[in-house]
This record gives structure tokens, sequence and C-alpha cells, in this order.
């Protein structure tokens, strides 16, 4: 397996490249906008294809890459389920699975840092964000933080995971590169409490300054996304014109989701499945949308719509010309009140 720890200075941020071979899928933890460059070099000398993106949360240190990411590579953007980011392509629930090629992340809810945190589970190793550091927790100030929440994350959730898994947090400012469960409950001061009261009363009294950045950071990082307008960059069929006429179609829907997200939340009916991990293979002279796009028009759909964009701009680099997509995606699907046939 390929992993690298690479760390920005101004922040203290530690951004996680991981792929399990040379030339093989890659994915990036909480990367840093300053640093993008950075990062698409290191890509492009081990002869990775950034696949996925990970923010652990909404960070208010540092404005996150992950939009400058997705424009470079065609990645997709990940969050979870809670983010209130405007457009994350891809949002994931607890418990839930992440994969690339030979990689699989296990999604971890763990807020208290703030509402919508997240850790992320493989195998020997767990990436807490903010969640837990070394030697110490993630304050509980902001962003909808809660020291009781925050209290359940750590005793609940990742302290339950077993002393040897390595700890890689988003932060460190000591110089600390990596600890273990084990470790920090031993030596941890934040974990040295015997009740929630016990923590919060510690949390709720560190009276520390804001984050420098965060006043940018934070309105920065919650605009990431490929919002409604550039959706329209290629050509678009809307939820409204697609209903006005249902369940008589004019062309044929194509679910670009993973099996995860359309086990958890249904597809609209009649839509074939042909995952956007797959899709520059699906648009080669023998792919099954070369054969498709000659006799129909392919019409395809996503979370919400960030990934069908990309979808549609890469089809059309391969020749396939009648193909468009839904804007807004499976969510604006449902919010207007489009049928949704369960998947199993």
């Amino acid at each position: 397996m390929l992993f690298r720890q690479l760390f920005d200075k101004t922040s203290s941020t530690y951004t996680y490249l991981l792929a399990s071979r040379m030339g093989g899928e890659a994915l990036l933890v909480d990367p840093v906008l300053d640093q993008t460059g950075r990062y698409l070099k290191l890509l492009e000398e081990l002869d990775l294809k950034l696949v996925k993106v990970i923010d652990t949360h909404i960070h208010a240190d540092h404005v996150s890459a992950m939009g400058k990411l997705r424009d470079a590579t065609r990645c997709v953007t990940v969050m979870g389920a809670e983010s209130p980011a405007d457009v994350v392509s891809m949002h994931v629930s607890d418990n839930e699975k992440i994969n690339i090629e030979g990689i699989t992340l296990k999604a971890l809810h763990t807020p208290g840092h703030t509402s919508e945190s997240y850790s992320f589970l493989m195998d020997d190793r767990v990436f807490t964000g903010d969640t837990l550091l070394i030697r110490g927790t993630g304050r509980c100030d902001f962003q909808n933080g809660d020291p009781y929440e925050q209290y359940h994350s750590l005793f609940e959730r990742l302290l339950k995971l077993p002393d040897q898994t390595m700890v890689f947090p988003a932060h460190d400012y000591k110089g600390d590169t990596v600890s273990t469960i084990g470790e920090e409950k031993m030596f941890n001061p934040r974990l040295k409490v015997s009740s929630a009261e016990e923590y919060a009363e510690i949390m709720n009294n560190l009276n520390l300054p804001n984050p420098k950045m965060m006043d940018v950071a934070v309105p920065e990082n919650l605009k990431l996304g490929l919002r409604l307008d550039a959706q329209h960059r290629v050509p678009a069929v809307e939820v409204e014109e697609l209903l006005s006429s249902w369940p008589d179609v004019d062309g044929q829907l194509i679910d670009i989701r993973e099996d995860s997200e359309r086990e958890r939340d249904g597809a609209i009916p009649n839509s074939m499945h042909l995952p956007y991990g797959q899709f520059e293979t699906y648009c080669e002279a023998t792919g099954p949308l070369r054969v498709l796009g000659q006799n129909s028009r392919l019409l395809l759909y996503c979370a919400v719509g960030e990934r069908s964009t990309l979808a549609v701009e890469i089809a059309d680099e391969h020749g396939i010309k009648n193909i468009a997509h839904v804007p807004g995606g499976f969510r604006e699907w449902e919010a207007e009140g489009g049928p949704v046939e369960k998947i199993d």
C-alpha cells in the first residue's frame, strides 16, 4: 500500500494520500488549498489517478482543496451526510463504506468538534479529523460543537477500537505524526475523566481564540461544490421537465451513483446503473454508452449533479454527443416528489 502523510505548515494540517499500488486509484483525506500543486505533482510522480477526496468536517483553519482537485482530476468529493456544504458529490452515512481500488474506509460519525465531524477507519488505522488529536481533542466551541457529543464520539466510538489501531489526526501543533488508541487511553490528559459532565467542564473552559482563518475558511468551505449554475455548462434536462411527461421519458436514464448510495436512498425507476468510477471505460469504443447513445438519448444523474456534469464532459471528449444530465440529481428528484424505487 502507498501511504503518505503530508503537512501544511501554515495551518498545521495533515493530509493523507492512500493507494493500494503504483499506477492505481488514489484517495486524499483533508487536503489544503494552498498545497494543491504539491498533491497533483505527487500523484503524477506516483502515476496515481485521484478518484476520491474526503474532508472529515468543515474546516475553520484552512480552505479545503476539494473543489480545486475536483476541477483538476474529476474526482468524487466526499463528506458525511450531516455536512452543511452546499454541494458535495457523495455523502456518506455512519458505518457506510467508501471504496477505491484495493482500499476500503468505514465512515464513523463522530460529532462534537463540529456537528458533521466524521472519522474514517481503515484496517489498522483511523483518520480522526479534529475529534481525537495526539494527546488532545478538538475544541467544541463553534460550528455546532458539543462536548457531550464529543465525549460519546470518543468513549463510545473511537476508544472502543483495538488498542493497536493507529491514530492519524487532521492536525498536530507539536510535531507528532501518529499515535495509537492504546497510547491515547493511557496518556491523553483530556481522556482522564470519569463522566461526560467532567469532560464538558474541561472543554467549556478552554477560552481559546478563534482560528485566524475562520472568517474566511468556513464560508469558502461551505461553497466548494459544483453549484447549480455551473451544472448548466453541459446539456441538461430539468427534473420538472422529466416529471411533466413521466413515465414517458425521451431517453434512457442512467444512474452513475455508487451501489451504497442506491441501496441507501433508492433510484429513479427504469434507470440503468453505470457507476461514475468506471465511466471512462463505458465511453470507450466497445463500452455500453457508445452503443446506447446510437439508439437513445442518454440522461445521466447522480446525487446532486456534480458527478453527472463531469461525466457529460467525459462522454463529449469521447465523441458521445447524444447525452445530457439532470441538474440537482437525485436530491432534486426527491424534493420534487419524483417516484423512487427501492434497490435491494
